[in-house]
């Protein structure tokens, strides 16, 4: 394992990967990056996240730039105040799904988004360049403590409340969200049960909220006889929903709920990436709009989502992306969007869900190089029938499945994907794929 620097950010283990003159480096070649303009900073509740948050304000400030400090607060709230304040970028520290003892830097332009390709290499080539800089006398940073309340507000007023409150559930895993996403259930006129809902630098959970790492909330919500159950990341970008009887439907039936209820409403382009289930080409069908799919990371869907004016986008680990309030993923976005749908359809979760089709989604993942995986996919190829997409990995689709295998931008592992209207067929294929990519 070592350091991960990619059009995703850049992440580490603490204290090994990961260490402040690491970080200070980077912060300093960003600020240079930024034209030594305003940059808006902002965290989860790491415990490695106040010292890393005083390194990047003295790496940027070596580069003369003018700090705003968010404090603790939702990645997508960072985003949302970037693009709101028209500055030149800002960086926030967090590893999002990452386990504890990682965290990372994420990277946003003057453009309010994530760093595209073309800007990553501008950026990587001042990285490669840069020499130990002087550290400044440090300066008189800003603190900017509404950005919350406007981010929240912007939704609220876009989405509008509902007319009759549902009652959920709220797992923030202690992390960044943990204000942010009740607040803006309770705005929209829910009555919000809390758990993990508090400012906490050891996460109560694995941080990714995927079936096997939220079984607390899927019981709370039973328990406490509610309507739909959340539960986000520590960063508050990616959104899982358990439904009223306490089963999880998953984070990427999330964007399926989120699209159905938009398109439904506004008839537009969708945008997707690879690995996302086959419900969204369901509901694009069942709309009438055009489904596109990019490669793997938030900004290559975006780019993808700006050039074909999409209404609504995202990926398939709970990562709905909303432009008519923020171009990034945005777990507050998400859950505001689906209890509108809820109430709009007059339906529980089971009884929305029992309207799609039944895929069985899988996701696996193995320990390996991104060259080992290139000397292995050939040998993948042959061994399956369907149509080959190279746009990120390897991707075939069959008639009646998908496989898609890719190196992680963000992780030192081999991603491997499928998905079926037949489980065992999917599960069979799965094993067949880490056989091939074991073997010799």
């Amino acid at each position: 394992m070592a350091l991960k620097f990619s059009i995703s950010g850049l992440r580490g283990v603490v204290g090994r990967d990961l260490n402040p003159d690491v970080i200070f480096k980077y912060a300093s070649s960003f600020g240079k990056f930024a034209r030594s303009g305003h940059i808006i900073i902002g965290r989860d509740t790491r415990e490695s996240g106040n010292l890393y948050r005083k390194t990047v304000i003295q790496g940027l400030q070596s580069a003369g730039c003018r700090v705003t400090d968010l404090g603790i607060v939702p990645t997508p709230t960072v985003i949302f105040m970037a693009r709101k304040l028209k500055i030149k970028g800002g960086i926030v520290i967090t590893a999002s799904h990452n386990p504890i003892q990682w965290n990372a830097l994420k990277f946003i332009s003057s453009q309010g988004l994530f760093l595209n390709e073309s800007q990553f290499k501008r950026f990587s080539k001042l990285v490669a360049r840069s020499s130990k800089p002087t550290r400044r006398r440090k300066q008189k940073i800003e603190i900017l403590k509404s950005a919350l309340q406007e981010h929240i507000n912007k939704i609220v007023s876009t989405v509008k409340p509902l007319k009759t409150p549902l009652r959920v559930g709220v797992d923030a895993v202690n992390g960044a969200g943990s204000v942010g996403l009740p607040r803006v259930l309770e705005e929209m006129g829910c009555k919000v049960f809390r758990l993990n809902c508090r400012f906490a630098p050891v996460f109560p959970r694995r941080p990714e909220p995927t079936r096997e790492n939220i079984g607390a909330l899927s019981r709370f919500v039973k328990k406490c006889k509610l309507d739909i159950g959340f539960a986000c990341d520590p960063d508050c970008d990616r959104l899982a929903v358990v439904d009223e009887r306490g089963r999880v439907i998953g984070e990427e039936n999330s964007l399926v709920l989120a699209a159905d209820y938009i398109i439904g409403r506004k008839k537009g382009s969708v945008v997707t990436n690879l690995s996302t289930t086959a419900l969204m080409d369901f509901v694009a069908h069942k709309h009438d709009v055009r489904l596109y799919r990019a490669k793997v990371g938030e900004a290559n869907v975006v780019s993808k989502m700006k050039s074909s004016s999409a209404v609504i986008g995202g990926e398939g680990n709970g990562g709905i992306i909303y432009p008519a309030i923020n171009f990034t993923r945005d777990a507050m976005v998400g859950a505001a969007l689906i209890v509108k749908f809820l109430a709009a359809c007059d339906a529980t979760v089971s009884q929305v869900m029992a309207g799609y089709p039944k895929y069985h989604l899988i996701k696996r993942k193995v320990m390996m190089s991104r060259e080992r995986f290139e000397e292995k996919k050939e040998s993948i190829v042959d061994a399956f029938r369907g149509k080959l997409d190279y746009t990120d990995g390897l991707k075939i689709i069959g008639d009646d499945y998908w496989l898609h295998i890719r190196p992680s931008q963000t992780e030192h592992v081999v991603r491997i994907i499928g998905e079926s209207r037949d489980r065992i067929q999917i599960e069979n294929y799965m094993t067949k794929v880490k056989n091939i990519l074991y073997r010799g």
